[in-house]
């Protein structure tokens, strides 16, 4: 059983260093802390906090931490369903080179209605040219 207590202190730590490192401006570290909290690891589990870690490295330029925060905007975990703006996400993650980015846009032009597609293409092409 010391096992078990060894790996848990260890990952206790990792995720303290996590978030010192998230808190002082590491996009890796934002994106990092919010995958432990999207699925529980080491931090009891919180969609809310994953989208918030996302965010906060989105800004910073995170493509994967953009794809993150898409799929949840996609299915309205932790964060509003919102499949235009999943949409936004997707598109400038994928253009920043994510090959999930580009699945997951797929996927979610299949299931947006055609008005909800033009208005997101609108947004995109916008948001790329900023």
């Amino acid at each position: 059983m010391p096992q078990a207590n060894d790996d848990s202190t260890r990952l206790a730590r990792k995720i303290e260093a996590l978030r010192f490192a998230a808190e002082d401006g590491h996009a890796e570290s934002m994106f990092l802390l919010g995958v432990a909290y999207a699925q529980g690891r080491g931090v009891e589990q919180s969609d809310t906090l994953a989208a918030r870690w996302f965010h906060q490295a989105a800004r910073k330029g995170h493509a994967r931490a953009r794809t993150s925060l898409g799929y949840l905007h996609s299915v309205g975990r932790g964060v509003r369903f919102n499949p235009v703006l999943a949409y936004v996400l997707l598109s400038q993650a994928s253009a920043e080179g994510d090959p999930l980015a580009g699945d997951l846009l797929m996927r979610l032009r299949r299931r947006m209605s055609p008005p909800q597609v033009r208005e997101a293409e609108k947004r995109a092409a916008k948001a790329l040219t900023l």
